[in-house]
């Protein structure tokens, strides 16, 4: 099923207002939509800065914390009427088995409403850029079933990727252990540049080889390679 085109383009974020008193007006979040698929990234404000995941060890406890506070996820939209429900296959830090959906009110082309189902959110988002978004789905093309899968949303100045197993997870208890996914969003100025990621020690860095992604026609079946990611990959879908 095919998103409506109004949901279509990079949303940002403006406020968030729960039922139970307490609201965020700071926190960075970047959603794009294409015909199909979300990307979504939310960076707290006072999230620290890293220059490398080695530093990661070297957070205190309450640090440790407002990084596991990120949030990301990956996956298909569905849209029935003034219902909308995002279903990730990739999360961080964790995929989470509690329902994501909302009723939507456009106050405009350009300006959304969202009321959680269970009423317990209200948040505000503005539209960034409406130019059509090229989703497409990929899997590592060298693993086994529950292998790496990536999501790749492409526009004209705005792109994001996601890459993670279903299965990852990060613990602030151990941020060394195990394996968990990165959203990043990039933005191109006069270059392609990281504007944010979970992966801290990624912003601001400059992504030259995503030029040549942004202007790849992906196909079906198409065996291909990310300036993100290490190896080949499969594209298994495109919306």
């Amino acid at each position: 099923m095919t998103v409506p085109a109004i949901y279509q383009g990079l949303w940002r974020r403006t406020g968030i207002w729960r039922s139970n008193g307490t609201s965020d007006l700071s926190t960075q979040v970047w959603w794009f939509q294409s015909a199909s698929f979300h990307i979504d990234l939310r960076v707290p404000i006072d999230r620290p800065s890293m220059d490398s995941r080695a530093q990661l060890a070297t957070l205190s406890p309450v640090q440790q914390a407002r990084f596991s506070a990120q949030t990301g996820f990956a996956g298909k939209t569905m849209v029935a009427g003034e219902r909308c429900e995002w279903r990730p296959e990739i999360a961080f830090p964790a995929l989470s088995a509690d329902l994501d959906a909302g009723w939507m009110r456009f106050d405009s082309e350009d300006a959304v409403h969202e009321t959680g189902i269970d009423n317990s959110y209200e948040e505000d988002w503005v539209r960034m850029a409406s130019a059509p978004m090229r989703g497409v789905r990929l899997e590592s093309a060298s693993s086994a079933a529950g292998g790496p899968v990536a999501y790749l949303i492409i526009g004209e100045r705005w792109m994001a990727w996601a890459c993670g197993r279903p299965g990852d997870a990060f613990s602030p208890a151990a941020p060394d252990a195990g394996s968990w996914g990165e959203f990043t969003v990039l933005h191109k100025g006069g270059g392609w540049r990281v504007a944010g990621s979970n992966h801290a020690w990624q912003e601001g860095l400059d992504v030259p080889d995503a030029d040549a992604l942004a202007a790849q026609p992906f196909a079906l079946a198409e065996i291909t390679t990310l300036p993100f990611a290490p190896g080949h990959w499969r594209v298994t879908a495109l919306a």
